[in-house]
């Protein structure tokens, strides 16, 4: 799909904003309210826009520890057998292919780190005849950016981070509420009402208050970037000195940058990941580049790996029924 500028200004403003108001998106991209409409049903038919997701506060509902798992398969016909065995687990986010050097990603949420090692133990011994390697990136800080690329600059940047959060008590209604926003970050609230078997009323007094203790963080969109003409990557990058003044260095270069749309930091190596959305592949080289002149002096190493989409399936939710 070739975007037109009245495109651009829609889904970069309701990347982040898509709750709001039909009047209010529509006054903020100088749209009509009909225009608003046509084209939000209008990128959801073509597939453009795949999901309206919503994002917690995970800490305050008592699971402290992030982890991204890269694997490399032995063959490729283990990748659908091990996606199999994920529909059974209630610990991932999001899971995609991969193009080059690992096969299948997994973004997944657990209570503690020691879930975490167990886990991938556990794996890697059940299926050490189908994993070749495994990359686990446990992160302590992931901030996520409007669509600059689409010249958007307005809309607040989201941070994520595993800090130890005091957990707030829910009822089921309240799962009620979270579930239908995480199937549909865009729900009408008489929906949500409707799911959760109480009144409108009730469930805008119980949305406000999981807004006010911060347990809803955020929304964005997950689009088929593909059906946009914009490809995928990540660059894995490693510093050697990962300094205070370094750390500042990456999140001010991502938060700029307009092809940068997620930053992540782990104290591991690799020490950073930088998402970005582009056309030509040359925007990869040219980030490359940039990069190594910021960091002339220090010694960085940078790789890239290929995600086929923004998250194949998503579910930020996985844990519900155990809360």
């Amino acid at each position: 799909m070739e975007l037109k500028e009245q495109d651009s200004r829609l889904l970069g403003y309701l990347y982040h904003n898509a709750r709001e108001p039909i009047s209010k998106i529509a006054k903020e991209t100088r749209l009509s309210r009909e225009q608003v409409v046509y084209r939000i049903n209008k990128y959801l038919s073509e597939g453009i826009i795949r999901k309206f997701v919503t994002f917690f506060n995970y800490p305050k509902l008592g699971y402290n520890a992030f982890a991204v798992a890269l694997i490399k398969f032995t063959k490729p016909k283990y990748i659908e057998e091990f996606h199999k065995k994920l529909e059974k687990d209630d610990f991932w986010i999001s899971k995609g292919l991969v193009s080059n050097k690992y096969d299948l990603s997994i973004q997944g949420i657990f209570k503690t780190e020691k879930e975490i090692n167990e886990y991938f133990f556990n794996v890697t011994k059940e299926y050490s005849e189908a994993i070749e390697d495994v990359l686990i990136i446990k992160p302590y800080y992931t901030e996520m950016y409007p669509l600059k690329f689409l010249g958007n600059k307005r809309g607040d940047n989201m941070t994520i981070t595993d800090e130890q959060s005091e957990i707030i008590k829910l009822d089921d209604k309240d799962k009620k509420i979270m579930k239908a926003l995480e199937e549909d970050g865009r729900i009408k609230l008489v929906d949500i009402a409707k799911k959760a078997g109480i009144s409108a009323e009730l469930a805008l007094y119980k949305l406000r208050r999981l807004k006010k203790e911060e347990i809803i963080a955020g929304s964005r969109i997950m689009f088929d970037m593909n059906k946009l003409g914009y490809n995928y990557s990540l660059l894995s990058i490693n510093l050697k000195n990962f300094s205070i003044e370094n750390q500042n260095k990456l999140k001010e270069f991502a938060n700029s940058n307009k092809h940068v749309n997620s930053l992540t930091l782990s104290l591991a190596k690799p020490n950073c990941f930088m998402q970005l959305f582009h056309k030509e592949h040359s925007i990869i080289k040219e980030t490359i580049d940039e990069l190594k002149s910021l960091f002339t002096n220090e010694s960085i190493s940078i790789d890239i790996i290929l995600l086929n989409n923004e998250g194949e399936e998503i579910n930020t939710l996985p844990f519900l029924a155990t809360l």
